[in-house]
């Protein structure tokens, strides 16, 4: 098989790279004692179990765009930005 046949293969394979969202997990805890709120509050405000929200602040998920709305909403944060990190 000719080399230069397999790398064209392998690269055409190759997938984009993809934007992930990351909660910023200090901006988090400084908004909810600003509040005087906990992770629970916000697990529940939110509609998802706090074991997923821990994934979220530990950054082993990305928030889906309706869990980043309802966590912008409960916790009064108006910019994306302030709350969330995108990374490549």
């Amino acid at each position: 098989m000719n080399p230069r046949k397999a790398d064209e293969r392998r690269d055409h394979r190759k997938r984009p790279v993809r934007a992930v969202v990351r909660l910023d997990a200090a901006a988090l805890w400084k908004r909810l004692a600003l509040l005087n709120r906990s992770q629970s509050w916000l697990a529940r405000e939110v509609g998802i179990s706090p074991g997923y929200l821990s994934m979220l602040i530990n950054a082993g998920r990305a928030p889906s765009g309706r869990i980043r709305e309802q966590m912008q909403k409960a916790l009064g944060v108006d910019d994306f930005n302030d709350l969330f990190g995108v990374e490549e």
